[in-house]
């Protein structure tokens, strides 16, 4: 409650002459030259505010340091923290795509590794497998060098009746020649040694002779 002191005033020169100021001082920090008069006289509702406002401003000036070191670090760090973020995504999206890049040439590079190495292996066994047909083939062919001249002539002998098989007409006058000229060819190397029997005359078919001919020769030389 207000106290009563009658027409009592105290003679305060400083709000005629700077107005503008004490102005300032309510706008600025929420406290008036009015309010002041007011509390200075005992007025028990403004001493009550101003009074509830110092302790906040006590309480206030006790916790503003630790707070606001607290809050320096806080946004120090959590800029410090966005930012290295933000580096970890630059360096993610520049190496990223390096990495990947990487990681699929070596796949690629695995599988071209593995193919290759199918392939080698391929080419040695078709070379091989080509080397053993070429040696069994040669080895035939020196056996049959070394074979008797009227097994030579057997073999042009064979060779002719192959050939007339392509003139089915004269098929049996053909091969009635060739056996004549094997004959003639294996007399005239061995003579009387000949083996002429072993000529079998034939009796011409498209297929059948030849086969029975070519089988007595594979028979005859073991192959």
């Amino acid at each position: 409650m207000a106290r009563n002191y009658g027409s009592a005033k105290l003679k305060n020169h400083i709000p005629s002459t700077a107005p503008g100021t004490l102005n300032a001082m309510g706008s600025l920090f929420d406290v008036s030259a009015e309010d002041f008069n007011k509390a200075v006289q005992g007025d028990q509702t403004v001493i009550t505010r101003i009074a509830d406002m110092a302790r906040l401003s006590d309480t206030a000036k006790a916790n503003l340091p630790k707070a606001l070191e607290a809050y320096r670090k806080i946004i120090e760090i959590t800029g410090d923290v966005n930012q290295a973020y933000a580096e970890l995504v630059q360096l993610t999206q520049k190496h990223g795509t390096q990495t990947l890049k990487a990681i699929n040439a070596s796949k690629t590079g695995e599988q071209r590794f593995k193919n290759e190495m199918t392939e080698i292996q391929a080419e040695h066994v078709n070379a091989t497998t080509a080397e053993a047909t070429r040696h069994a083939q040669r080895s035939s062919l020196i056996q049959i060098a070394g074979a008797t001249a009227d097994l030579m002539a057997l073999a042009k002998y064979e060779a002719d009746l192959i050939k007339a098989s392509n003139k089915v007409p004269e098929a049996q006058d053909t091969a009635d020649r060739a056996y004549e000229t094997a004959v003639t060819n294996a007399l005239w190397t061995n003579g009387s040694e000949a083996k002429t029997d072993r000529i079998p005359k034939p009796n011409y078919s498209r297929t059948a002779g030849i086969s029975r001919v070519g089988q007595w020769f594979r028979n005859f030389m073991g192959i």
